[in-house]
């Protein structure tokens, strides 16, 4: 049976208690494709999706709720790796068969409507990822340029950022070519993290007063909390801890699977930390002027130099994993492979169809260059639903509520509503935002 048929394999019968509250039995796998990768593997996995270029967001959205939003982080942690947990669980749901991926539990839950609104969200981050990153990437290529005499504008380098990656976005045509890139974005977060941590502490001895976002000047400040941006202070976390299309296809590789529970757990906490350290001592340095993403605000020099080109590499790096992700959709309803055409014919379509998806991609960046706001649109809009929300809401429709505890129920009603009420209240604050970064209001 080929892999793209284990969605309907047999699987020996189970115990459905066990399966809904984590603790699997070896049988549940029995029929399942084997998997290869280790544990560590596994966890390694999980970090490179979720340590990206949306850690280096994080000091702005402390600075945006205040010091509590920590207390939110942790919160946005727990809620993640809950329903990440639950998300998982409810592949094998019925003891029988074992779903493939989101889309597809989404389906079993509440049928092809449910199917559509989950593929609607996870297309929104597989184009909104790119746009981000186009941005990001045209901005520091325009600061590095900017140093050295260049007249180029911010446009023009997006434009040619664009152009550029293009070329292996074609070229690559499945996953498999371009999954080891995440790797590396992972490994690049990391040392971006401690670059940023390191240079912000050092440069804190003589910073004294900062240029704040509405253009006045005075002393660093903090504050304990700033109540009406909380939401907005979630959507960023929310999109920090997104990638939860993708940990179906982590725990379907791995060996021992019953151990996902532990990996999510620890792979979470590792992100976690490096947020924590990012957030910080970014925060604590340069307060309410911190700028998104944080490098911004290192004096100039060599130490912002290397951030700057080394989250430029991975962001460009990237891109192709978002691309990818979305053709491949277009050309699996397409049917291109089926269609008997040559292999010059079908790349030729290929090319065609991923050329049209950069220039659309493209064309959002141009008109909305703003890397922070539109991190909090994206992560409030889509990675709020997909990471805390619909997991929950599948889970008690596949199982039952009756199956749930009294306590878990509670948790999970405080995930709903917490989940729905921080996507819907920073949607709306991050399209204001995005209103006055466009309208020139913002620094």
């Amino acid at each position: 049976m080929s892999k793209s048929e284990y969605t309907t394999e047999k699987l020996h019968e189970v115990d459905v208690e066990s399966v809904s509250s984590g603790s699997f039995d070896r049988d549940v796998y029995a029929g399942a494709p084997a998997g290869k990768a280790t544990n560590f593997q596994a966890y390694v996995n999980i970090v490179s999706v979720l340590a990206g270029a949306g850690t280096l967001g994080l000091p702005a959205a402390l600075r945006d709720a205040g010091w509590v939003g920590l207390i939110i982080l942790a919160i946005a942690c727990a809620m993640a790796i809950y329903a990440n947990q639950k998300l998982i669980a409810c592949l094998y749901y019925d003891g029988r068969t074992r779903l493939k991926e989101y889309p597809d539990v989404a389906h079993a839950a509440f049928g092809m409507p449910g199917r559509i609104l989950v593929t609607f969200f996870y297309n929104s981050i597989a184009l909104g990822g790119p746009i981000l990153y186009l941005i990001l990437t045209g901005t520091n290529i325009h600061d590095l340029a900017s140093s050295v005499g260049s007249t180029i504008t911010l446009k023009q380098w997006i434009i040619v950022a664009a152009a550029i990656m293009v070329v292996p976005i074609i070229l690559t045509k499945t996953m498999r070519e371009v999954a080891f890139l995440s790797i590396f974005g992972a490994l690049s977060t990391a040392i971006v993290v401690f670059i940023v941590m390191i240079a912000s502490i050092l440069d804190s001895k003589d910073f004294d007063t900062v240029i704040r976002r509405d253009g006045t000047e005075g002393p660093v400040r903090h504050d304990a909390a700033i109540v009406r941006h909380l939401p907005l202070a979630l959507a960023t976390f929310a999109f920090s801890y997104g990638g939860n299309v993708i940990f179906p296809h982590v725990e379907e590789s791995m060996k021992h699977k019953r151990a996902w529970n532990k990996i999510i757990f620890w792979g979470f906490m590792t992100v976690t930390a490096l947020y924590v350290m990012c957030s910080t001592s970014g925060y604590a340095v340069y307060g309410d002027a911190v700028k998104s993403p944080i490098y911004l605000s290192l004096p100039g020099g060599t130490t912002r130099t290397i951030s700057t080109i080394i989250i430029t590499i991975h962001v460009l790096l990237a891109i192709p994993l978002f691309m990818t992700t979305f053709n491949l959709q277009v050309e699996s309803a397409l049917k291109l492979d089926s269609r008997g055409l040559s292999s010059k014919v079908e790349f030729l379509y290929r090319a065609v169809i991923r050329t049209l998806s950069m220039t659309l991609v493209a064309t959002v960046a141009l008109f909305f260059p703003y890397f922070g706001q539109m991190m909090s649109l994206l992560g409030a809009l889509s990675d709020g639903m997909l990471t805390f929300v619909f997991p929950v809401i599948f889970y008690l429709k596949l199982y039952g509520i009756q199956k749930v505890g009294k306590i878990e129920l509670v948790i999970m009603a405080l995930i709903i509503i917490i989940g729905i009420a921080g996507a819907a209240i920073g949607t709306v604050d991050a399209v204001k935002e995005l209103a006055k970064a466009y309208r020139g209001e913002l620094d």
